[in-house]
């Protein structure tokens, strides 16, 4: 009978030990502990980006967590150089809730599809059309993702414009100021950005 007793004691200790063992699977998998990289439990995300030569201009981007260091992002918004569509691969330098990141992507901004009038007066008053404009970017910064889903990212750097000239002077006669105002404004240039957000998924 005392070998019995001691045999199902045993038996009820084991069988606590393996439920007890599922708990912190499930746990972990559920909330995140340390040993699960977030962004493998949190595999997508949205954000709503502002800044100077960024992704998308002022616009919304979707946010794809392929592992738990590496990112695609892919959104549109409104630009100087029209309505812009991005691309970018991002890779994070660490698994952790905040990671340094470099990025490279692809930009295009649709033009102005209609002619525009320039500010100046005078005689140096013109008008102008945007054209096409492909972009190259490369960035680095941070990003930074909450247990509960908040998604914050920042990055600078420089965008590549991949063809000459995009925009064309339709009439008037501008101003090498005016120029070289309509070169910053729609070509080449530094990469300031600022995205906010919120990610979701689980496995």
């Amino acid at each position: 009978m005392k070998k019995i007793n001691l045999l199902a004691i045993g038996l009820l200790l084991l069988a606590l030990q393996t439920i007890n063992a599922q708990d912190s699977y499930t746990s972990t998998k559920t909330f995140g502990a340390d040993n699960v990289p977030i962004r493998e439990l949190r595999t997508m995300g949205i954000t709503g980006n502002m800044g100077w030569n960024g992704l998308t201009g002022f616009g919304i981007s979707l946010n794809s967590f392929i592992t738990g260091n590496m990112e695609i992002d892919a959104g549109v918004g409104l630009s100087s150089t029209g309505f812009k569509f991005g691309a970018r691969y991002n890779y994070l330098f660490s698994m952790k809730k905040f990671s340094p990141f470099v990025a490279a992507g692809f930009m295009y901004g649709t033009g102005s599809g209609a002619e525009l009038k320039s500010p100046s007066t005078g005689n140096n008053s013109f008008n102008y059309i945007i054209k096409a404009s492909p972009f190259a970017q490369i960035v680095g910064g941070f990003e930074y993702m909450s247990k509960g889903g908040f998604l914050l990212k920042a990055d600078a750097g420089y965008a590549i414009l991949l063809v000459d000239n995009n925009y064309e002077i339709s009439s008037g006669s501008p101003g090498s100021d005016d120029l070289r105002a309509m070169d910053m404004a729609f070509g080449s240039g530094i990469v300031l950005e600022l995205s906010i957000g919120y990610a979701w998924g689980g496995k």
